[in-house]
């Protein structure tokens, strides 16, 4: 009986427990903007891991859930409104470090690109691109470093485009093959 009750408790785990967010700089969080976007049952998802496939959270919305307002394969569905302090500053050509933290390894390709946050497109190329990432057939000492910590520059050719907070962010995409899809947002301005 107690077998029973422990497979049963952990057949309701998710798939994936964790996989990767951006540590830093300071990448959008979940808040309460979120919940009245996104509705209780993707919000849920989102707080108990915030290391998880955006498909995890897809696959709980309900009726509360806005698609107009709560984009969830959009910088994760997080909201402007809950990260206004978090607003990072940088200058035209100023190289920033990036950190991410992976929970989970599992194959696929990845990149890191400034975004368009009102039509929710990609501005210009990717800032760095990985054409396989977290190849999962590779043990650690074989890990490239540049998958968790690596720099980008901010474009010259930007131009007022980011100036205003809430206009653009920096993504940080990850789709595994696995069809798991993780993403982070850092909002910016050009000053």
């Amino acid at each position: 009986m107690k077998a029973q009750a422990i497979l049963t408790a952990l057949a309701s785990l998710p798939v994936a427990l964790g996989h990767g967010v951006i540590s830093s700089p300071s990448p959008r969080v979940i808040g309460s903007g979120n919940l009245a976007k996104c509705g209780t049952g993707a919000n849920k998802v989102l707080a108990s891991d915030k290391y998880g496939p955006i498909e995890n959270a897809a696959a709980k919305v309900d009726s509360g859930y806005d698609a107009a307002a709560c984009h969830l394969f959009f910088c994760k569905g997080y909201q402007f409104e809950d990260n206004t302090d978090r607003v990072q500053k940088y200058s035209a050509g100023q190289v920033v470090n990036f950190l991410v933290d992976i929970e989970a390894r599992h194959t696929g390709y990845a990149n890191v690109s400034v975004v368009d946050l009102a039509s929710q497109t990609v501005i210009g190329k990717p800032l760095f691109n990985w054409p396989v990432y977290t190849n999962n057939s590779l043990g650690p000492p074989d890990w490239p470093k540049n998958e968790t910590n690596f720099d980008i520059t901010i474009p010259t050719d930007l131009g007022t485009r980011c100036s205003v907070a809430g206009k653009c962010a920096i993504q940080w995409w990850w789709y595994a093959f696995n069809v798991q899809t993780y993403e982070s947002c850092v909002d910016f301005v050009v000053a």
